[in-house]
């Protein structure tokens, strides 16, 4: 059950970002015909698989570029988060980034909604 509440949360705060950062789009005819329903369908999914990569994906990528993120005091986490955007709509999954400051920007957006939202549902 709490993994589908934290795809749910991811979904929720991919919808936040995606009204707030210009360059951040979701095509909902990705898989079907475009509906309403097809575009939170369409949300979900890109949600679980920015899960998956972020399971997966992240630690290695997060491994390999700790002595930059040293130097910089943390701040290249924000570079690797947005990697993980734009591996995403690499995948073809109906998400667009339009450049790397859209990515970063957005997954800083993501990671703080998120923050809340899984604040908020496990209080």
């Amino acid at each position: 059950m709490s993994f589908l509440i934290r795809t749910l949360v991811t979904a929720a705060s991919l919808w936040v970002a995606m009204q707030l950062v210009p360059g951040l789009s979701l095509t909902p005819h990705a898989f079907t015909g475009g509906t309403q329903t097809d575009y939170w369908l369409t949300l979900v999914i890109v949600a679980l698989a920015l899960g998956i990569i972020n399971a997966f994906i992240r630690p290695v990528v997060f491994v390999l570029s700790l002595p930059v993120t040293c130097l910089t005091l943390g701040l290249f986490t924000l570079v690797v988060n947005g990697l993980m955007l734009v591996l995403v709509a690499w995948l073809g999954l109906g998400l667009h980034v339009d450049n790397i400051l859209s990515a970063i920007v957005g997954a800083l957006i993501v990671s703080v909604v998120s923050a809340v939202l899984n604040h908020l549902v496990h209080s």
